[in-house]
């Protein structure tokens, strides 16, 4: 016998079979990793689905906690994310005690549950307590899905893997945000704040019982068509608590609160930068209603509506109309935030920025006539000119020569800068590269909440701040537009402006309007004692042109309803005549504000083309037009004069196509001269 056997010690033969016990280890091993793989790739292929809790119903209330408006998630449903921690613990307790007691000992799946519901079946041949715990409905609330056993199995997976990846605190708040509540409600933040009226943090057993019971049987339990058996549904569970209520309660079912839609625009624009749930803003509800009934009820424009904004001292828009709900096309359009020509309302600002530049002054005589500024020949409204008058009158009576000619100081570009600098955009019209003195007349587009923006630097000495709607208010510092200076001349101009139909000697009141080219935009912007501002929209939203529209006539008196609203009576007329501050005297410079000296060609301009020949090859007149500042003009055609009867237009009969050279001389001794091609 060798050493070996003697000590007792075996030596495994090549062949030799393992024992039984290691080989069913081996396998189960291998089993058990195959399984944890499978579950792996599994959970990697199918996730948990969180589309339905991620979509979320936006609930707006106003400045002082009252529920403006509200629009539902995209798939339709009142449902607002929903934690735990926000939640009044009474109705936790409730809701573990009935639905899933031992939320926090298993793993998504409460076995012990299972087992008890299946032998009762086996025993009484029909449920008498079912084994769901609040994961597996958890799953099936964001995967709806039939009562079936295939189901049955889905919720139990997905249970699991719930709880795998967003523990028990996350699967609580997805239920607690998905829980089906009656209607078209889902969550228990949304039920609470539509049916109470207020957050879930502070319930009664009252409110917690019915929140609990809504989602047993949402539909047989729904308090406005069911409420005797939601009532009875909830006393049984509070008679289940331990101890059960000392006092007998007055039982009311819950009633859902009604969404008044008085500010639909700012909703969808709130729901467009917020991810749902609850915004608070500075709306005022009261001033809301009023200034959306106002819009109604006044006449709008053929086929169009009206857009309004009222922003108080502090700079926070208290009411906001995006479109009276009149049937137009496009009237869906947020008229608030869509970019439209702005006629003539910057012509204000304008003439702030050459007051402040000392190139202009209020008391500066300037000339309204037909003239050329910078190749560019405007028409005042209507076609009249007024001739010479002050900047102040001419701002009052928003000519537009005047305008021009402030602009072509300040520069067009300058002024765009200074717009720019200060947070407000002006589009350019579609090709254009650089702004030219066209914008002085609405020659690029603006929005109604920038202008409004503009127009509160009246109120606060010329400093402009982001326009604030909701809260957290944006920790934006205030920029200057204007100098304190420029900022109160202008407003001394405007509070000198006759005031729209429907206001009688408002003189605190500074008032603009704006017609925009071929009347598709009427505007109308005021500022008003304590410091609030106001801005009034109306046309198209298709930007269809309406004949005859203009801001005095159409905006105008919107406006002016507007305004009652905010100005006491008593405001209408002074009681003792206002005394204008008396005007220092000017240096010479300012008191004329010049003009070329010599003459300027407006039609034709230089190196242009002109047809002028007719159907039947014959040649057309060539009207011609000069300005300037010493009458009369002389023309002259290829050197030879050209004979004007008095009074007359000048007129040119070319006697055939080809280039000519034209000169204006006037009785100064100046002249100007163009060329030309006929063709």
């Amino acid at each position: 016998m060798t050493l070996e056997n003697q000590a007792g010690v075996s030596k495994k033969q090549p062949g030799t079979i393992l024992p039984w016990w290691s080989r069913l280890c081996g396998a189960g091993l291998c089993a058990l990793t195959l399984l944890v793989v499978a579950l792996a790739v599994t959970d990697r292929l199918f996730p948990p689905c969180l589309t339905r809790a991620t979509q979320a119903a936006i609930l707006v209330y106003d400045r002082n906690g009252a529920l403006l408006d509200g629009h539902t998630s995209r798939d339709g449903f009142w449902r607002i994310p929903a934690h735990a921690a926000e939640v009044d613990p009474l109705y936790l307790s409730t809701l573990f005690r009935v639905e899933d007691h031992r939320f926090y000992a298993h793993p998504g799946i409460d076995f012990l549950a299972l087992g008890r519901a299946f032998l009762q079946i086996l025993v009484r041949h029909h449920i008498v307590s079912g084994g769901s715990t609040l994961a597996m409905q958890t799953a099936r609330l964001l995967t709806p899905h039939r009562h079936t056993m295939m189901g049955k199995i889905q919720d139990l997976t997905r249970a699991l893997q719930l709880e795998w990846h967003y523990g028990r605190a996350g699967v609580l708040d997805l239920y607690l945000t998905l829980a089906p509540e009656g209607r078209n409600i889902e969550g228990i933040r949304a039920a609470s704040l539509l049916y109470f009226g207020h957050e879930p943090s502070r319930l009664t057993a009252q409110e917690a019982a019915f929140l609990v019971a809504l989602p047993r049987r949402p539909a047989a339990l729904r308090p406005d068509k069911h409420p005797q058996t939601l009532i009875l549904a909830a006393q049984s569970i509070l008679r289940s608590t331990t101890p059960p209520p000392s006092t007998e309660m007055m039982w009311v079912a819950p009633a859902f609160s009604h969404i008044q839609h008085h500010a639909p625009e700012l909703t969808t624009y709130l729901a467009k930068r917020h991810s749902g749930g609850i915004v608070q803003t500075t709306i005022d509800s009261r001033l809301q209603q009023s200034v959306w009934h106002i819009t109604q009820a006044r006449q709008a424009p053929l086929r169009g509506t009206f857009a309004a904004l009222v922003v108080n001292r502090e700079q926070e828009i208290v009411a906001w109309v995006g479109g009276a709900e009149h049937t137009c096309p496009g009237c869906a359009i947020n008229m608030v935030t869509t970019s439209r020509s702005p006629g003539s309302t910057l012509k204000p600002f304008i003439y702030g920025m050459a007051f402040e530049a000392g190139w202009l002054t209020p008391q500066t005589r300037i000339d309204d006539r037909r003239m050329a500024v910078g190749g560019y020949a405007p028409f005042d409204f209507g076609h009249a000119f007024t001739g010479e008058t002050t900047v102040a009158e001419a701002l009052q009576l928003s000519l537009n020569v005047p305008a021009v000619q402030a602009l072509q100081k300040v520069g067009p570009r300058r002024f765009v800068e200074r717009l720019t600098a200060n947070g407000v955009a002006l589009h350019l019209p579609y090709g254009e590269v650089q702004p030219g003195l066209a914008i002085a007349l609405g020659g690029g587009n603006i929005t109604l909440a920038d202008l409004t923006r503009l127009y509160t630097g009246f109120t606060h000495s010329g400093m402009i701040s982001e326009l604030v709607v909701s809260h957290p208010a944006p920790s934006t510092a205030p920029t200057r537009l204007l100098t304190s200076r420029a900022s109160s001349a202008v407003r001394d101009i405007l509070r000198g402006t006759a005031p729209p139909q429907g206001l009688t000697a408002w003189h605190t009141l500074g008032f603009k309007t704006g017609t925009s080219y071929g009347n598709r935009d009427a505007w109308a912007f005021a500022t008003l004692p304590r410091g609030w501002t106001i801005g009034v929209w109306a046309g198209r939203p298709d930007g269809t042109a309406v004949p005859g529209m203009t801001g005095r006539d159409n905006a105008g008196p919107v406006l002016a309803d507007i305004a009652s609203l905010l100005m006491p009576a008593t405001a209408a007329s002074p009681s003792s005549p206002q005394q204008k501050p008396t005007a220092p005297a000017l240096s010479p410079a300012l008191i004329k504000a010049t003009r070329p000296k010599a003459p300027q060609i407006i039609f034709p301009k230089d190196h242009s083309e002109i047809e002028s020949r007719g159907p039947d090859g014959s040649m057309l007149p060539v009207g011609l037009e000069a300005s300037g500042r010493c009458l009369p003009f002389q023309w002259f055609v290829n050197g030879v004069p050209l004979p004007v009867a008095p009074g007359a237009e000048p007129i040119w009969y070319p006697s055939s196509p080809g280039f000519a050279h034209l000169t204006v001389a006037d009785s100064c001794g100046k002249h100007a001269d163009v060329s030309i091609r006929v063709r």
